[in-house]
Parts: structure tokens; sequence; C-alpha cells
């Protein structure tokens, strides 16, 4: 059990988790091959699955192809390239 910090409660205050960081990629073929990640770098043995979500675009657009990735020492990550910024994200869950 968490022992009560003694600050007052905050309503009305919210705060994203898990919210997507911005990463560096390699791309070869139209496809990630090296994430760059704090100065680490990590090759893609395999993308494991891919997907793509298009929305709201009546307001601000959202298009993004996601990736799973099975990297060379055998961790996973989920990334994303925003194809609207030309930017590239980690997401965790």
């Amino acid at each position: 059990m968490v022992s009560h910090s003694g600050a007052p409660p905050r309503t009305g205050q919210f705060r994203p988790l898990n919210g997507p960081r911005q990463i560096d990629v390699v791309v070869e073929n139209h496809r990630p091959a090296i994430i760059v990640e704090q100065r680490h770098r990590y090759r893609v043995e395999r993308i494991q699955d891919t997907w793509i979500i298009d929305d709201e675009w009546w307001r601000d657009p959202i298009s993004r192809q996601y990736f799973q990735v099975v990297l060379e020492d055998g961790g996973m990550r989920t990334i994303f390239h925003d194809r609207v910024a030309d930017s590239w994200f980690a997401q965790a869950y």
C-alpha cells in the first residue's frame, strides 16, 4: 500500500500516461531497420505486425503507420511513423 503523501488532491489536472516519445529511425525499403533511442542503436530483427490509423480528418488529421518490431536483442517495441509530421515515435503499452 502507498502511504499518503500529505499533498492536497489535485482534481481537474490530468496528465497522459505512457505518451509517445520521439525517436530516430533508419528506414530501409520503406520499413524501419534501426531504432535510435537515447544514443543506443537497435537493429530491427523482424516486423511482428503493422497497421495504419487514419482518423479525425475533419479536425486535425491523424495518419500513423504502426510497427510492432522485434529487436536483435529479443526486445519488442511498438513504434509509429506520424505521416502528417513525418516523425517517428515509440509508444509503450
